[in-house]
Formats: C-alpha cells, sequence, structure tokens
C-alpha cells in the first residue's frame, strides 16, 4: 500500500478478475517453507505408520484432508485472496473465512497428532502424550479456551481498529494470520474430530459451541452491514480507483462472513450430527440413551397425579417406548385412568400413540 506508514511499498494492483484473483500469485519463502515442511513431516508419518502397521494402514482421506487444508492456507496468504484482500474487503472476508474455518477445519480432520503418537513408539510416544496432557496444553486445548479464543479473535479483528492498525503496521498482518489459523485449529479439533486431547467433549457439547461459533459470525457480519460509513480510513483509502465503492465494499465483505461463515459452519454441524449417529462408542450411546430417559420420564410422568399407578412403573421399566408392547399397553391404561379422574368420557376406545 504506498503511502501507508509501515507498510512496504506496492504496486497498485489491476483491476479484479476472476482470472487474476485465481492466478495472482506471492511467493512468502517462510510460508512457502513452513508448508513443505508440515506436508513433508505428514507424508513421513505416515509412510513411517503404514511401514510398521501394513495391517492398519492410515486413512487416504484423512492424508487428503491435511493437505487440502495446507494447500487453502497457502493460497489465502500467497494467493489472490492474499493479495487482493488488502485492497477489497469482500475478499479479506473470503481469505478470512478460508484462514479461520476451511484451511483449519481440513487439517484438523487429517488427525496430525493422532498420527504423530501413532508413528511414534516407546519413549518418545510416552513424552508426546506426557506433553499432550499436560497443564499448559490441557488449558489451551479447553473448551472454553478454545471457543473464547475463537470470539475474541472474530470480533477483535473485525469490530475494533485492529483493522486500522494492521493497514499500518505490517507485523500486524502476520498476527491476523497465526491468530485465524491457530484458534481456528484449537476450534474445530476439539468440535469436529477426536484428537487424543485432555477433553473429550460429548456430542451435544460440541454442537452448541459450533453454534455459537456460528453465531458470533452472523453478529460480526450483521454489525458490519448496517454500518453507515467504512470504520478503517487506511482500508478505504488505500488508493483503488477500481471496484466498489468502499461502503459497498465493506457491505460485500460482511455478507461474506454472514452467508458464508453460516454456510460453512452448517456443513461443519451436519457433519458432526452424522459423527454422531455413526459413533458405536457407549459413550455416545449413553447420551442418545440419556435423551431417551428424559422423555419416557416425562411420558411417564403424565400419570403422575395417580400415585403408585402401576402402569408408571411398567413404563419406566420398559427398554424401548416406541416399540415396546408393554410399554404401549401401560401408557394406553394410564391415559384412560387420567380420563376417568378428570370426569372425561374417553373417546370411542382407549388412546393410542402413533408408532
Amino acid at each position: 500500500m504506498p503511502g501507508m506508514p509501515g507498510m512496504p511499498e506496492m504496486p497498485l494492483l489491476p483491476p479484479l478478475t476472476g482470472w487474476r484473483l485465481l492466478t495472482t500469485w506471492h511467493v512468502r519463502p517462510v510460508v512457502t517453507a513452513l508448508a513443505v515442511l508440515a506436508v513433508v513431516a505428514y507424508l513421513a508419518g505416515v509412510a513411517r505408520l503404514n511401514r510398521r502397521h501394513p495391517a492398519h494402514r492410515w486413512s487416504g482421506w484423512r492424508t487428503v484432508a491435511f493437505l487440502a487444508g495446507i494447500l487453502v492456507a497457502v493460497v489465502a496468504i500467497e494467493g489472490g485472496p492474499g493479495q487482493y484482500g488488502e485492497v477489497l474487503f469482500w475478499v479479506h472476508m473470503v481469505r478470512h473465512l478460508m484462514l479461520i474455518m476451511l484451511a483449519p477445519w481440513l487439517v484438523a480432520m487429517g488427525y496430525p497428532v493422532t498420527l504423530l503418537l501413532r508413528a511414534t513408539r516407546g519413549a518418545s510416544r510416552r513424552r508426546i502424550r506426557g506433553v499432550l496432557r499436560s497443564a499448559p496444553v490441557s488449558l489451551l486445548t479447553h473448551p472454553l479456551v478454545t471457543l473464547g479464543g475463537y470470539v475474541v479473535v472474530v470480533v477483535g479483528l473485525h469490530l475494533t481498529g485492529f483493522m486500522q492498525a494492521m493497514m499500518e503496521r505490517s507485523v500486524l498482518a502476520e498476527v491476523e494470520i497465526v491468530a485465524c489459523l491457530g484458534v481456528g485449529y484449537l476450534e474445530f479439533s476439539q468440535t469436529l474430530t477426536r484428537e487424543p486431547y485432555r477433553w473429550d467433549l460429548p456430542y451435544p457439547l460440541r454442537l452448541f459451541m459450533q453454534f455459537v461459533a456460528m453465531t458470533v459470525d452472523t453478529i460480526a457480519g450483521v454489525v458490519l452491514l448496517q454500518t453507515t460509513r467504512v470504520p478503517w480510513p487506511a482500508f478505504a483509502d488505500g488508493g483503488r480507483t477500481w471496484g466498489p465503492s468502499p461502503l459497498d465494499d465493506l457491505h460485500g465483505g460482511a455478507a461474506v462472513m454472514w452467508i458464508g461463515g453460516d454456510a460453512l459452519m452448517l456443513v461443519m454441524m451436519l457433519v458432526l450430527a452424522g459423527q454422531w449417529l455413526s459413533d458405536g462408542r457407549p459413550e455416545a450411546a449413553r447420551v442418545g440413551r440419556w435423551l431417551e430417559s428424559a422423555r419416557q420420564a416425562a411420558l411417564a410422568d403424565t400419570g403422575g397425579r395417580l400415585a403408585g399407578d402401576p402402569d408408571r412403573a411398567a413404563l419406566m421399566a420398559s427398554p424401548d417406548v416406541d416399540d415396546g408392547d408393554a410399554a404401549l399397553a401401560a401408557y394406553n391404561a394410564m391415559l384412560t385412568r387420567l380420563a376417568e379422574h378428570d370426569g372425561l368420557a374417553p373417546a370411542a376406545g382407549p388412546a393410542t400413540r402413533r408408532r
């Protein structure tokens, strides 16, 4: 950005087109080196694991997810979104979603921590387990910390003066990248995977955390969409002579955050619901059984006014409220006695429940 204190002089970008968004590239050696290192380390772990356990090979889908996540992060930083995101706020918001949602989600679905544990053995594996269960890592991966970090980053980046400061001090742009990738990975590795951290969250809590994160994106998007002036003069005065007006650009970015962010979160929640339904672990089944028990108790309490009602006991003892004939008969008998107790004549026969 020419003329901005603390920012290096850069030539003005030509008007944005779809082709330029896809092909514009600026290599950043540190980013490229870190990406290559992550890919090489991951593939080395996969090769080592498959060599040691040929009968239990590492999932190819996890490998694809991890590599795709690294690619998305590199494109967001070095590609068109990273370059045009400096002059167009709506492109900046596309880049933001790539860095805080899409790339961390894909990397988390690659289960890098699980791969690290399975690819090591002996003392090295014990040390890694000790680090994962240590107080600092346990604190960092606590659900309140991960969710709180996500909220702070989303709000702090876009509803404060951070954008103005970032345009004036280039180092803050690096802070933004690290913060988005970091809190995104911590959030989604907790809610969408079962990495071997200390906290194994129940599915209802995972869904709730996703819902809260989606709500934060919605609120931030709506607030910016209703703004009548650009709150970051340095961003609006970047010297661009093409494209939408600064205010229209701001509103376009707000719509990307709101609609795009909610759409991604909804997809994640659907994936999470599918994981819950397909999870055969006893603890997952216990959550479902707890919900069924609550419904069973609510049905049984319908006859609570009849002290000592034997049908209530039969209903509570049934293993399946919907498919058990004994439970159905007990429920019908209990409703009939309730109607008689209240002086209501039963309709053409005993009440029946839809099965």
